[in-house]
Order: structure tokens, then C-alpha cells, then sequence
């Protein structure tokens, strides 16, 4: 299959890539729409879909130039409308100390000097081209704003590791953050982690992950035992049951086996509670033999699902738990709570921090803390008809955050700032 296939774009790939440079060549549109070229790592559903419902809005013309080869499956297949994206990549990725790099075409730079645009927006500083961007656009003039999800609760956990990269990051983020004109955190935990690396107050913008969640879930038996059968759980085994979702990678910084230990001691499989994780990574094995005969009863490791499946799930289950000891924002965290679903969260998430009102929303723990894990888990799954009560307000507060500092409120703005 040719990259252009891959992309949904007719013709060959070298069409394609030739039909993306003469767009990037040429001024934008007709009319005052201004042009913003958004570099990024590689295509996620959360990316593209915020792409395409900033185009679909007329107010600028956005353009993804991912930093990756075309890849073999993307999601761009799957979208019903097409935005204009480039890949610049060439290889693999690359990973020397804290920095990651890919190699890139020759002409990669050339690309972004002859082409026209109003502003640039970065998804983080980790590859060297994406601080060359930074660069050339404060050469050039041109506005430039970094995305960023980073958190201030991962920035101190007592060892002298930590202090000695926290003295580094001081000395290297400064010249960055000058030659940023914005800076935009994921949630209020990134403000405080720019804050303290020296940004000004002038240059941050809170500017969520785009989320899709147009209404609250009406919780429905039958149709949260189909999706369960989707992952395999037999309908036998998951009727009339509660159910606890959890969306992570089975890695040590989900702190998944937190939640195993809480689960067991608190006896959940014996009140009618089911606790199902949808990921794959390196820790599955040693979390499914911590599981033990609970493994495949009443804790389910579901693997990768399919992100209708995650979505829907999440809305569907009674609780939403992420226990993770690292989490600079969590995406996963407001997708639940748009749906109605409360949240259980440790104090690190950095989204949960600002959704969760405890008791009203959720519960927040203390990072690491398994007790305290345990005691908002016991009070969560008391009573599960009190968490139904609680799904209007968790509603009600992702509107209200999200309302307020989506892309698709808060990059408009600061694009069409004369």
C-alpha cells in the first residue's frame, strides 16, 4: 500500500507529497484565514481529529507535519474528513539520554523556510528540528507557540537525580521558553512545571488534549455486557455486576499493581465488582500473576482495544480508576468524565487534578499511597447507586473545563491575534 493510500489520499504517494509541498508553497485560501503549520510527533486519534475540527471551523487553515515516515496503518484512514499533512521523517527513532531524534529528509528545513505560513505550533521540544523550528521562526518573525503536557508533580520525588535534572532544565529550557511566544500546558499542574522553569505568567495558555465527547452516557446493561464481550468477558460473567475501567499502558509508571493489591484486600470480587484494563506493555505478565485467581474472575486484562470500544467503556462503567504514580496529563481522565463516569485518581494526574472535586466528582489519593487508595475506593464502591447520582456533575464539570480550554477555543484566539 503507497503512503498516499495510507493517508486516504487519492493517487500515489508521490502525488500526494507533492499535492502537500505546493500547498505549503502557496499563500493560504482565500480570505483572511491564516495558516498554521503544527508539528507533531506522529498521528494519534486525539491529534487528527483536533486538526480536522479546527479546520472544520473555518477560522484558520491547519497543517500537520508529523515527524515520522508514513506509517504501514494510521488513523487518517479512518477519518471522514481529510486535512492537509506532510511526513518528514525517514527512519527510526532515535533515543540518546533525555533527547529523541528520528531522521529526517534532506530538505526538511528548506521545506519549512519557502513555505508560507502565519504561525507555528510545536508539540514539545524532545527532537532537535522542533527547537530549529522554534529558532527559525523567531528569525523569521513568525509567531510560534509550544504545545506541552509536562507536570509539576513529576518533577520532585526526593532523589538527587531529580534535583541535578531539574538544575539542567533550568539552564536548558531558558533560551527555549524566550524564544516562545506562548507556551500552551495541558492543565494547571503544567502552568505551576512552566512557572518554575522561569516562563513568563504572559506567555502560558492553558490548552487542553482535544476530546470528543458530545454527551453524557446513559449507563445501559445490555450494552456494556456486548462490549465486554467484545473484549472477551463472557456475558455470564459480567451480568449484574458493577464495573471499574481503567485505560493504561501496563507499565510500572500506571501503577496498576497498586490497584491489584487495593482491589484484592478490599474483597471487590466478592461485592460484585469487576475491574477491567484495557493496554498491553512489558508489565502484563507480572500483574497477571500478581492477580492470581482473581486473573480472568473479576480483574480482566483486555489488552488493545479499539478506540470506540475505550470510549464507550469508559462511559459505560460505574467508576473510572488511574492510580498512576506519573502522569503528566491523562486524556483518559476527561474522556470518562464527559461520558458521566467518576474518577478515581492519584494526586500526580495532572487532568484529574482539575476534574476531580472530591466527592463530587471523584476521588483523589496520595500518589503512591495504597491505603490511600484503598480508603476512596471504599468509599467509592459503598454504595454504586451514589456514583450514579454523581454523573450529572462530573458532566457538568468537563463542559465546564473543557468549554473553556479546548484547541478549539483557545488556538483560534491566539492565531487570529493582530
Amino acid at each position: 500500500m503507497s503512503s498516499a493510500e495510507q493517508i486516504g489520499v487519492a493517487g500515489t504517494a508521490a502525488e500526494a507529497e507533492a499535492e502537500a509541498l505546493a500547498c505549503l508553497a502557496a499563500p493560504p485560501s482565500a480570505g483572511a484565514r491564516r495558516r498554521v503549520l503544527w508539528f507533531q510527533n506522529t498521528p494519534d486519534h486525539y491529534f487528527v481529529n483536533m486538526l480536522d475540527a479546527l479546520n472544520a471551523q473555518g477560522e484558520g487553515e491547519y497543517f500537520g507535519i508529523f515527524l515520522c515516515p508514513p506509517p504501514k496503518e494510521s488513523v487518517l484512514t479512518k477519518l471522514p474528513q481529510r486535512s492537509p499533512y506532510l511526513f518528514l521523517g525517514t527512519g527510526e527513532l532515535i533515543s540518546s539520554g533525555p533527547w529523541m531524534d528520528r531522521p529526517l529528509r534532506a530538505d526538511a528545513e528548506e521545506i519549512i523556510e519557502n513555505a508560507k505560513f502565519d504561525m507555528a505550533i510545536v508539540g514539545g521540544y524532545d527532537y532537535p528540528f522542533k527547537r530549529w523550528v522554534i529558532t527559525y521562526c523567531r528569525r523569521a518573525k513568525i509567531p510560534v507557540a509550544m504545545f506541552a503536557d509536562s507536570n509539576i508533580h513529576g518533577e520532585f520525588d526526593g532523589t538527587a537525580r531529580s534535583f541535578c535534572k531539574r538544575l539542567a532544565k533550568r539552564i536548558m529550557l531558558r533560551p527555549v521558553i524566550k524564544q516562545l511566544d506562548y507556551i500552551l500546558p495541558a492543565n494547571s499542574a503544567g502552568v505551576e512545571y512552566w512557572k518554575y522553569y522561569g516562563c513568563p505568567a504572559n506567555k502560558l495558555r492553558v490548552c487542553t488534549y482535544y476530546s470528543d465527547v458530545p454527551a453524557a452516557t446513559v449507563p445501559s446493561a445490555a450494552e456494556r455486557q456486548q462490549l465486554l464481550a467484545k473484549c472477551g468477558i463472557a456475558a455470564e460473567v459480567s451480568a449484574g455486576k458493577n464495573l471499574i475501567f481503567t485505560a493504561a499502558r501496563l507499565a510500572p509508571e500506571k501503577a496498576l499493581h497498586l490497584m491489584i493489591e487495593a482491589f484484592t484486600k478490599l474483597g471487590l470480587a466478592d461485592k460484585n465488582w469487576l475491574w477491567v484494563v484495557a493496554g498491553t506493555g512489558p508489565l502484563k505478565e507480572q500483574l497477571q500473576r500478581q492477580a492470581g485467581k482473581l486473573n480472568g474472575r473479576a480483574i480482566f486484562f483486555v489488552g488493545v482495544q479499539p478506540h470506540d470500544v475505550v470510549k464507550s467503556l469508559a462511559g459505560q462503567a460505574d467508576l473510572f480508576v488511574l492510580p498512576s504514580t506519573y502522569e503528566p496529563h491523562g486524556i483518559v481522565v476527561p474522556e470518562a468524565m464527559g461520558a458521566g463516569t467518576p474518577i478515581i485518581a492519584s494526586d500526580a494526574c495532572g487532568a484529574a487534578l482539575d476534574y476531580v472535586e472530591p466527592g463530587r466528582t471523584g476521588w483523589l489519593f496520595k500518589n503512591g499511597d495504597v491505603a490511600d487508595l484503598a480508603r476512596v475506593l471504599t468509599i467509592a464502591t459503598y454504595n454504586p447507586a451514589g456514583l450514579v447520582v454523581m454523573r450529572p456533575a462530573c458532566r457538568a464539570k468537563y463542559e465546564a473545563w473543557y468549554g473553556e480550554y479546548s484547541p478549539l477555543v483557545v488556538v483560534p484566539k491566539l492565531v487570529n491575534r493582530r
